[in-house]
């Protein structure tokens, strides 16, 4: 009996006919970069079209080795919602989600290239919590900006970390999830705490370890998170003598310091410009 090759649909499940969607990839460092990146340091790719061609190309068996540097990281938005990060290697042949790899062939990335448009893409750093609290406000109003990362987190004053341990390995980690979710919606006021996965392991038993990020202010951790199961207690996004990146999509520094003033002066806030 032949054996089964069993494939995954890298961006399956995504419906790219329903709203807007985006396709963003940043160049990463890499000891052996590869002649795209030479052409495109950043581009997007908004053409419905061609992102379903992408997506019926894009199927890959699973992947066990995981030794190369990557060439990009590709993210998915839907309007501005980033609702996928991969990493692909373009030497190694291979395309990583989270703690998953699938094979990856470089030509699956490079026919598309034609349809790539350069886009901005600067780095920005905070040493102040609320600098970068107001620089987010901010650019949640700038209609042309996405962010590298969720920008939710970075509306609250910092985080905890929460552990699930010695879970089946078979567990559905979308209802983990949607558990978790409830279960700090019961225990915070409405608005009051954002949370999100952040890792989780396979132990030598089979079992499954996970930790959710919860973000909120120290004084409500302070009143309602000490209950939950904290693996890593509050601590502020950006602590004494620390400083925190924070990578824009689609403006350069002269739009992120044009964007910050103006929205400084409308909601007359009092914090100083980042460095």
């Amino acid at each position: 009996m032949p054996s089964v090759v069993l494939l995954y649909a890298v961006l399956g499940g995504l419906d790219f006919s329903q709203g807007e969607w985006s396709l963003v990839g940043v160049s990463l460092p890499n000891y052996a970069p590869h002649p795209l990146q030479q052409r495109f340091s950043a581009f997007i790719v908004q053409d419905k079209s061609i992102l379903q061609a992408m997506q019926s190309l894009w199927e890959g068996q699973t992947f066990y080795e995981d030794y190369c540097d990557y060439h990009y990281v590709l993210k998915l938005y839907r309007g501005r919602r980033l609702i996928k990060t991969l990493k692909v290697n373009l030497r190694c042949g291979y395309i990583t989600e989270g703690v998953f790899s699938y094979t990856f062939s470089p030509e699956w990335l490079e026919r598309f290239a034609g349809s790539f448009r350069p886009i901005h893409w600067s780095r920005v750093w905070f040493r102040q919590n609320e600098n970068l609290r107001n620089a987010v406000r901010a650019l949640l109003e700038a209609p042309e900006v996405f962010f590298y990362e969720e920008p939710e987190p970075y509306l609250y004053g910092g985080r905890f970390i929460i552990a699930l341990d010695s879970l089946h390995w078979r567990i559905d980690r979308d209802s983990l999830y949607r558990t978790v979710k409830a279960q700090i919606e019961r225990a915070f006021p409405p608005g009051k705490a954002y949370v999100r996965p952040y890792f989780f392991f396979m132990d030598d038993k089979a079992l499954l370890h996970f930790r959710f990020e919860v973000f909120c202010e120290k004084q409500d951790y302070e009143k309602y998170g000490k209950s939950l199961q904290v693996s890593v207690g509050w601590q502020p996004h950006i602590g004494p003598g620390e400083a925190k990146r924070l990578i824009l999509i689609g403006i350069n520094r002269e739009r992120f310091f044009a964007y910050v003033n103006a929205w400084r002066q409308k909601h007359g806030a009092t914090s100083e410009l980042p460095e």
